[in-house]
């Protein structure tokens, strides 16, 4: 149990490595260009190949599929009600050429909502990497590092635009709940000495998927998207539009 535990925490060093990059990255401007264009694919693949699939496993019938697609709804209204609570969030400072202190706050913004969702599905991704180690240890390991390859371009996206901003202490609670947010799910489990052959319950589990599938969709269309859409220009965005299609190339076929 231990060692399937531990699989967990190679999700979370993926997610640190993404974290550190732009601390070390000269460009700050270019970086974000870059991650934000290949963020927006990664999360696309990770929502129509990697989740939408999953949810399908959970749909035994009409009615579980009404409560999934009513969950993706919510899923998608609860960031939105976010947007009303964090403030100067806007998407046409690109255009207006206004100051740089609405923009960062916008990245900010961005940056904020994108961890929250990844948290919370970092913590179901934790319970099935568990539960997945215990019965082989080597599906397990190749599980953990395929999301651990999902983490770092979203580490790097999370941790760019929080950068944005100069209150350290929040930014780095936020990114230590990330890096140990697939950890805490595996270690629920554990703590409670969960059998091997104890699983969710399918609806939950469904219900879990479906809200964070609804997060991450909302993040991508009217989120990265807009932001993507003012600086397709760039070469940059191409740059990144390209790597991420390159990457879920790689990750479709692992």
């Amino acid at each position: 149990m231990l060692n399937a535990l531990l699989l967990t925490v190679i999700v979370g060093l993926f997610f640190l490595i993404g974290i550190l990059i732009p601390i070390i990255f000269k460009n700050k401007k270019q970086l974000l260009l870059i991650t934000t264009a290949l963020t927006l694919i990664i999360m696309l693949y990770l929502a129509l190949f990697d989740l939408l699939p999953e949810i399908i496993e959970h749909i035994e019938n009409w009615n579980n599929g009404i409560i999934c697609f009513i969950m993706m709804i919510i899923g998608c209204l609860t960031l939105k009600t976010l947007d009303i609570f964090i403030p100067e969030h806007h998407h046409d400072h690109h255009e207006k050429n206004d100051n740089q202190e609405e923009h960062n706050n916008h990245l900010f913004h961005i940056g904020l909502i994108t961890a929250i969702s990844l948290m919370i599905h970092n913590l179901l991704e934790g319970i099935s990497i568990y539960i997945t180690g215990i019965s082989d240890f080597k599906i397990g390991l190749i599980m953990a590092l395929t999301v651990g390859l999902h983490n770092l371009p979203l580490g790097i996206e999370v941790s760019a635009s929080l950068n944005s901003k100069k209150n350290k202490i929040s930014k780095f609670i936020i990114l230590m709940l990330l890096i140990i947010s697939s950890s805490l799910g595996a270690l629920s489990l554990y703590l409670l000495n969960t059998e091997l052959n104890t699983e969710l319950n399918t609806i939950l589990e469904g219900i879990l998927l479906s809200l964070t599938i609804g997060m991450i969709l909302y993040i991508a269309l009217f989120e990265l998207f807009l932001e993507v859409k003012q600086n397709l220009n760039q070469k940059e965005t191409k740059i990144g539009l390209f790597l991420g299609f390159l990457f879920s190339l790689l990750l479709f076929f692992m």
